[in-house]
Protein backbone atom coordinates (compact mmCIF):
# COMPACT_ATOMS: atom_id res chain seq x y z
CA UNK A 1 0.00 0.00 0.00
CA UNK A 2 1.32 3.39 -0.68
CA UNK A 3 1.48 6.13 1.90
CA UNK A 4 -0.89 8.70 1.49
CA UNK A 5 0.79 12.04 1.29
CA UNK A 6 0.53 14.88 3.64
CA UNK A 7 2.18 18.15 2.48
CA UNK A 8 2.66 21.11 5.25
CA UNK A 9 4.58 24.56 5.27
CA UNK A 10 8.83 24.13 5.63
CA UNK A 11 10.43 25.79 8.43
CA UNK A 12 9.33 26.43 11.72
CA UNK A 13 6.03 23.65 12.79
CA UNK A 14 3.52 25.43 14.96
CA UNK A 15 0.88 23.53 17.04
CA UNK A 16 -1.60 24.59 14.10
CA UNK A 17 -0.71 22.33 11.10
CA UNK A 18 0.85 19.98 13.90
CA UNK A 19 -2.85 19.37 15.73
CA UNK A 20 -4.52 19.01 12.48
CA UNK A 21 -2.16 16.67 11.02
CA UNK A 22 -2.62 14.63 14.30
CA UNK A 23 -6.37 14.83 13.55
CA UNK A 24 -5.86 13.55 10.39
CA UNK A 25 -4.00 10.43 12.03
CA UNK A 26 -6.06 9.56 14.66
CA UNK A 27 -9.12 9.65 12.20
CA UNK A 28 -7.32 7.38 9.92
CA UNK A 29 -6.69 4.11 11.76
CA UNK A 30 -5.62 2.02 9.48
CA UNK A 31 -4.12 4.41 6.56
CA UNK A 32 -0.02 4.69 6.34
CA UNK A 33 0.71 8.44 5.49
CA UNK A 34 4.07 10.36 4.62
CA UNK A 35 4.48 13.56 5.79
CA UNK A 36 6.63 16.55 4.08
CA UNK A 37 7.67 19.55 4.90
CA UNK A 38 7.53 21.49 2.11
CA UNK A 39 5.37 24.26 -0.41
CA UNK A 40 2.59 22.44 -2.88
CA UNK A 41 2.58 21.85 -6.38
CA UNK A 42 0.10 23.11 -8.78
CA UNK A 43 -0.68 19.77 -9.40
CA UNK A 44 -0.68 18.26 -5.93
CA UNK A 45 -3.08 21.11 -4.77
CA UNK A 46 -5.50 19.80 -7.40
CA UNK A 47 -5.06 16.09 -6.36
CA UNK A 48 -7.70 15.24 -3.89
CA UNK A 49 -5.66 12.40 -2.89
CA UNK A 50 -3.08 14.46 -0.98
CA UNK A 51 -3.41 16.33 2.16
CA UNK A 52 -2.34 20.24 2.06
CA UNK A 53 -2.48 21.25 5.59
CA UNK A 54 -1.60 25.08 6.62
CA UNK A 55 -0.25 25.84 3.62
CA UNK A 56 -1.12 26.30 -0.27
CA UNK A 57 -3.44 29.88 0.37
CA UNK A 58 -6.48 27.66 -0.39
CA UNK A 59 -9.49 26.07 1.36
CA UNK A 60 -11.53 23.28 -0.70
CA UNK A 61 -12.21 20.91 1.54
CA UNK A 62 -13.03 18.36 -1.21
CA UNK A 63 -9.85 18.86 -2.47
CA UNK A 64 -8.32 18.60 0.85
CA UNK A 65 -6.73 21.98 0.70
CA UNK A 66 -6.82 23.08 4.11
CA UNK A 67 -4.98 26.35 4.30
CA UNK A 68 -6.43 30.05 5.81
CA UNK A 69 -3.35 32.28 5.40
CA UNK A 70 -5.33 33.65 2.20
CA UNK A 71 -8.44 35.02 4.61
CA UNK A 72 -8.32 36.38 8.43
CA UNK A 73 -11.38 35.21 9.05
CA UNK A 74 -11.04 32.07 8.00
CA UNK A 75 -10.36 29.95 11.03
CA UNK A 76 -6.79 27.87 11.30
CA UNK A 77 -6.05 24.92 9.96
CA UNK A 78 -6.20 22.51 12.82
CA UNK A 79 -10.47 23.91 12.99
CA UNK A 80 -11.18 23.34 9.24
CA UNK A 81 -9.65 19.85 9.49
CA UNK A 82 -11.89 19.11 12.45
CA UNK A 83 -14.83 20.42 10.05
CA UNK A 84 -13.58 17.80 7.77
CA UNK A 85 -13.53 15.57 9.61
CA UNK A 86 -16.64 15.74 11.53
CA UNK A 87 -14.99 16.39 14.83
CA UNK A 88 -15.53 20.41 15.44
CA UNK A 89 -18.74 20.18 17.77
CA UNK A 90 -17.13 17.64 20.27
CA UNK A 91 -13.72 18.84 20.00
CA UNK A 92 -14.91 22.85 20.30
CA UNK A 93 -15.94 21.79 24.38
CA UNK A 94 -12.06 21.87 24.84
CA UNK A 95 -10.70 24.50 26.86
CA UNK A 96 -8.20 26.16 24.44
CA UNK A 97 -9.74 25.39 21.35
CA UNK A 98 -10.31 29.19 20.57
CA UNK A 99 -7.63 30.13 21.89
CA UNK A 100 -5.71 28.28 19.93
CA UNK A 101 -7.19 29.17 17.22
CA UNK A 102 -6.93 32.70 18.08
CA UNK A 103 -3.21 32.60 18.84
CA UNK A 104 -2.23 31.45 15.57
CA UNK A 105 -4.36 33.56 13.19
CA UNK A 106 -3.87 36.93 15.10
CA UNK A 107 -0.42 36.25 17.26
CA UNK A 108 0.16 36.75 21.00
CA UNK A 109 -0.02 40.89 21.21
CA UNK A 110 -3.50 40.85 19.90
CA UNK A 111 -4.61 37.91 21.87
CA UNK A 112 -3.00 38.70 24.88
CA UNK A 113 -4.38 42.50 25.15
CA UNK A 114 -8.01 40.72 25.07
CA UNK A 115 -7.06 38.96 27.67
CA UNK A 116 -5.81 41.79 29.63
CA UNK A 117 -1.85 40.66 29.64
CA UNK A 118 1.07 41.80 27.50
CA UNK A 119 3.20 38.83 28.09
CA UNK A 120 1.82 35.67 27.03
CA UNK A 121 4.83 34.03 27.35
CA UNK A 122 4.72 32.46 30.44
CA UNK A 123 2.11 30.05 28.97
CA UNK A 124 3.95 28.50 26.75
CA UNK A 125 4.50 25.14 26.99
CA UNK A 126 8.48 24.02 26.91
CA UNK A 127 7.41 20.33 25.96
CA UNK A 128 5.05 21.85 23.45
CA UNK A 129 8.10 24.16 21.56
CA UNK A 130 10.65 20.93 22.21
CA UNK A 131 8.54 18.77 20.55
CA UNK A 132 7.30 21.07 17.46
CA UNK A 133 11.09 21.36 16.80
CA UNK A 134 11.45 17.72 16.62
CA UNK A 135 8.39 17.62 14.14
CA UNK A 136 10.01 20.27 12.13
CA UNK A 137 12.96 18.47 11.84
CA UNK A 138 11.70 14.83 11.67
CA UNK A 139 8.13 14.64 10.38
CA UNK A 140 8.32 11.00 9.53
CA UNK A 141 9.66 10.11 12.96
CA UNK A 142 7.05 12.24 14.76
CA UNK A 143 3.99 10.74 13.05
CA UNK A 144 3.45 7.83 15.96
CA UNK A 145 3.09 10.65 18.55
CA UNK A 146 1.07 12.53 16.51
CA UNK A 147 -1.14 9.84 15.97
CA UNK A 148 -1.92 8.93 19.61
CA UNK A 149 -1.99 13.02 20.77
CA UNK A 150 -4.70 13.06 17.86
CA UNK A 151 -6.70 9.95 19.68
CA UNK A 152 -6.42 11.15 22.90
CA UNK A 153 -7.57 14.55 22.24
CA UNK A 154 -10.70 12.83 19.90
CA UNK A 155 -11.20 10.97 23.20
CA UNK A 156 -10.40 13.32 26.05
CA UNK A 157 -13.09 15.67 24.36
CA UNK A 158 -15.78 12.88 24.14
CA UNK A 159 -15.28 12.34 27.52
CA UNK A 160 -15.81 15.98 28.84
CA UNK A 161 -18.82 16.73 26.02
CA UNK A 162 -20.41 13.95 27.45
CA UNK A 163 -19.80 14.85 31.19
CA UNK A 164 -21.29 18.66 30.28
CA UNK A 165 -24.40 17.00 28.75
CA UNK A 166 -24.68 15.03 31.92
CA UNK A 167 -24.32 18.04 34.33
CA UNK A 168 -26.50 19.60 31.94
CA UNK A 169 -29.11 17.49 33.34
CA UNK A 170 -28.78 16.79 36.98
CA UNK A 171 -31.21 17.95 39.36
CA UNK A 172 -30.58 21.50 40.32
CA UNK A 173 -31.42 22.45 44.28
CA UNK A 174 -31.63 25.92 45.44
CA UNK A 175 -30.05 26.94 48.92
CA UNK A 176 -30.75 30.25 49.88
CA UNK A 177 -29.19 32.36 46.82
CA UNK A 178 -27.36 29.31 45.26
CA UNK A 179 -27.99 26.59 42.65
CA UNK A 180 -26.85 23.70 43.62
CA UNK A 181 -26.29 20.74 40.63
CA UNK A 182 -26.96 17.34 42.55
CA UNK A 183 -24.48 14.55 40.26
CA UNK A 184 -25.50 11.14 41.60
CA UNK A 185 -22.01 10.32 40.53
CA UNK A 186 -18.31 10.39 41.83
CA UNK A 187 -17.41 12.18 38.49
CA UNK A 188 -17.10 15.87 37.88
CA UNK A 189 -16.01 15.46 33.91
CA UNK A 190 -17.75 18.22 32.34
CA UNK A 191 -18.61 20.32 35.84
CA UNK A 192 -16.51 22.82 35.70
CA UNK A 193 -16.86 23.56 31.89
CA UNK A 194 -20.92 23.70 32.25
CA UNK A 195 -21.01 25.69 35.34
CA UNK A 196 -18.70 28.29 33.75
CA UNK A 197 -21.50 28.99 30.60
CA UNK A 198 -23.68 29.94 33.75
CA UNK A 199 -21.95 31.47 36.08
CA UNK A 200 -23.17 32.17 39.43
CA UNK A 201 -26.02 31.74 41.27
CA UNK A 202 -25.10 28.15 39.87
CA UNK A 203 -21.78 27.92 42.48
CA UNK A 204 -22.12 24.47 43.96
CA UNK A 205 -21.94 20.92 42.26
CA UNK A 206 -22.84 17.96 44.87
CA UNK A 207 -21.27 14.50 44.16
CA UNK A 208 -20.21 10.77 45.52
CA UNK A 209 -16.82 11.39 46.94
CA UNK A 210 -14.18 9.08 45.21
CA UNK A 211 -12.42 8.27 47.89
CA UNK A 212 -14.92 7.40 50.86
CA UNK A 213 -18.97 6.95 51.44
CA UNK A 214 -20.16 10.18 51.96
CA UNK A 215 -20.68 13.75 49.55
CA UNK A 216 -18.44 15.97 47.94
CA UNK A 217 -19.08 19.58 47.87
CA UNK A 218 -17.51 22.04 45.61
CA UNK A 219 -17.64 25.85 44.80
CA UNK A 220 -17.33 27.20 41.68
CA UNK A 221 -16.46 30.68 40.11
CA UNK A 222 -14.73 31.96 43.39
CA UNK A 223 -18.39 32.85 44.65
CA UNK A 224 -17.49 34.71 47.65
CA UNK A 225 -21.03 33.39 49.41
CA UNK A 226 -19.52 30.11 49.80
CA UNK A 227 -17.20 29.18 52.40
CA UNK A 228 -17.69 25.23 53.14
CA UNK A 229 -14.15 25.86 55.64
CA UNK A 230 -16.90 26.87 58.07
CA UNK A 231 -17.78 23.54 58.71
CA UNK A 232 -14.68 22.12 59.62
CA UNK A 233 -15.57 21.45 62.95
CA UNK A 234 -18.86 19.55 62.27
CA UNK A 235 -19.19 16.08 63.42
CA UNK A 236 -20.94 14.93 59.63
CA UNK A 237 -17.31 16.57 57.78
CA UNK A 238 -14.57 14.13 57.01
CA UNK A 239 -12.54 16.95 55.32
CA UNK A 240 -12.41 20.27 54.60
CA UNK A 241 -10.24 22.73 52.54
CA UNK A 242 -8.97 25.84 54.11
CA UNK A 243 -9.65 27.81 51.40
CA UNK A 244 -13.03 26.83 51.39
CA UNK A 245 -13.88 25.37 48.03
CA UNK A 246 -14.30 21.83 48.88
CA UNK A 247 -16.03 19.49 51.96
CA UNK A 248 -16.41 15.83 52.10
CA UNK A 249 -18.79 14.39 54.34
CA UNK A 250 -17.97 11.10 56.19
CA UNK A 251 -21.57 9.32 55.11
CA UNK A 252 -23.99 9.82 52.21
CA UNK A 253 -26.21 12.23 54.19
CA UNK A 254 -29.91 11.93 53.33
CA UNK A 255 -30.48 15.12 50.73
CA UNK A 256 -32.70 17.03 53.95
CA UNK A 257 -29.49 16.69 56.10
CA UNK A 258 -27.64 17.96 53.18
CA UNK A 259 -28.82 20.83 52.53
CA UNK A 260 -28.97 21.85 55.74
CA UNK A 261 -25.10 21.21 56.28
CA UNK A 262 -24.72 23.33 52.72
CA UNK A 263 -26.69 26.17 54.39
CA UNK A 264 -24.30 26.76 56.68
CA UNK A 265 -21.90 27.28 54.21
CA UNK A 266 -23.68 29.80 52.63
CA UNK A 267 -24.57 33.50 53.22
Amino acid sequence: MIDTLIITHPGSAHFDEFFAISLILAAHENAGFQVVRREPLEEELKNPKIWVVDVGNRHEPLLKNFDHHQDQETPASFRIVAGFLGLSETLSVLPWWDYKDKIDRFGPIRVGAEMGTRNLSVTYSPFEEWYLDYFAENPGGSLPVMKAFGKSMVRGAENLFSGINYWKNVEQLQVKQKICLMGRTDDLTGAEEYLARLGPPFSITISHDRRGEGWTLKRYHEDPGVDFARLKDHPAIKFTHQGGFIAKTKTRLPLEALMELIAKSVD
